[in-house]
C-alpha cells in the first residue's frame, strides 16, 4: 500500500511507491523501476522528479497499461 504525504512547505508530494523509468541517460539505456524523489503539482497535472545515477530528471509521467512510466527523453535534467 502506497503512502503519500506533503513536505513542510506543502508544495511537493512524497510517496514510497515506484515508477518505471525508461530512456537513455549518460549514454546508457535505462528500463527499471525507481522510487521518485518527489511529485510536484502544476495546475491540473503533476511532474515527477527521479534520480538516475548522478543526474536528476523532472518530467510528466504517463500510464502504460496500469504502470506509471517516466520517459527520460521527454524530461528536463535539473542536476
Amino acid at each position: 500500500m502506497a503512502h503519500y504525504y506533503l513536505n513542510q512547505g506543502g508544495t511537493r508530494w512524497v510517496t514510497d511507491s515506484k515508477i518505471l523509468v525508461t530512456g537513455i541517460a549518460n549514454g546508457k539505456h535505462i528500463h527499471r523501476m525507481r522510487k521518485p524523489l518527489y511529485w510536484e503539482q502544476c495546475g491540473n497535472f503533476v511532474r515527477c522528479c527521479v534520480k538516475v545515477g548522478s543526474s536528476v530528471y523532472l518530467g510528466a509521467t504517463y500510464d502504460n497499461d496500469g504502470v506509471c512510466t517516466l520517459d527520460l527523453m521527454k524530461c528536463g535534467r535539473i542536476r
